[in-house]
């Protein structure tokens, strides 16, 4: 491993910090004064903002778009993360010609398998996350969708127009899981120039040092570093941190976040989620079980 790349991921983590907080707010050591808030106004700006976000996303994609989710029922051996639910049969469609080189599947119990064909490897999402590839058609739809007239979904939905789509291959929010103005998401970044070592906690080590320094808005303090393997035989690599921020209210919300890193054949993937505090016990679970139906696709690139 070179040394060179052990730190690499520690700018990416910060441009997810500054992603990740509402809007507005200062850093977690400064007091945030009290706001009054003209809803229709904020309404009405939040509105222009994303109509004029759709027209420059347009603009930048390929034409004419792809299929943006294929819908499917399909059969996946690993143990399910949600409740099943019904969803409409189609025919599957054939390996489609993306620009993300990825397949969103819906899956019987409604959850999402995520296939990236360049990153080589596969997971399955839990029911009820709403998974969008930024350089797609969904991430445009998303916008028209009835959970994104809450105006925390548009500003976590606008939060990454301008990311790099071969870096955050994946952006995924719980739009039913919106506490204190902040919207729980998870963030799918590939690291080309990464090779992280699993062998020791090193490496990890390395990177989580890093992380208190590199915030500029909130400071996350890590609180655990740790390796273990899934029931698919996938080394990880997992770094829990936690922050806390004052709302508009003048309320404390803690923040909780989990990074987890694992190689592919092309890099190394990480996944990163973040919540409010109060929701960890809620959703970490999921997460957790999602973790263990990460498949690598290819052992091994000539």
């Amino acid at each position: 491993m070179n040394s060179k790349r052990t730190f690499f991921i520690a700018p990416i983590f910060l441009a997810i910090i500054l992603a990740c907080v509402v809007p507005g707010l200062p850093a977690a050591s400064t007091p945030l004064p009290t706001l009054t808030v003209d809803a229709g106004a904020m309404e009405t700006m939040v509105a222009g903002t994303v109509s004029a976000a759709i027209a420059q996303t347009q603009q930048s994609m390929p034409s004419p778009a792809p299929a943006s989710v294929v819908v499917v029922t399909a059969t996946f051996t690993s143990t399910p993360v949600s409740t099943p639910t019904s969803v409409p049969t189609a025919t599957p469609t054939p390996e489609p010609t993306s620009p993300s080189q990825s397949v969103l599947t819906k899956q019987a119990d409604g959850s999402i398998l995520f296939t990236d064909e360049y990153a080589y490897y596969r997971i399955k999402l839990p029911a009820g996350w709403l998974a969008m590839r930024i350089n797609e058609q969904e991430y445009l739809d998303a916008f028209s969708l009835e959970q994104a007239a809450n105006t925390h979904v548009q500003q976590a939905l606008l939060g990454v127009q301008n990311e790099d789509p071969n870096v955050l291959r994946l952006f995924a929010i719980d739009p039913s899981r919106i506490q204190n103005e902040f919207v729980t998401d998870m963030r799918f970044v590939l690291d080309e120039e990464m090779d992280i070592s699993l062998n020791t906690d090193e490496e990890l080590q390395a990177i989580a040092g890093k992380i208190p320094a590199s915030a500029t808005v909130f400071r996350f303090e890590v609180t655990s570093v740790k390796m273990g393997t899934s029931a698919n035989g996938v080394d990880f690599g997992f770094i829990e941190a936690r922050s806390s921020f004052t709302d508009a209210l003048g309320v404390d919300v803690g923040l909780y976040q989990k990074q987890v890193f694992f190689n592919v054949p092309v890099g190394t993937q990480s996944i990163i989620f973040t919540t409010v505090a109060d929701l960890k016990d809620a959703l970490l679970p999921a997460f957790d079980a999602m973790l263990n139906t990460v498949e690598i696709i290819l052992e091994d690139q000539d």
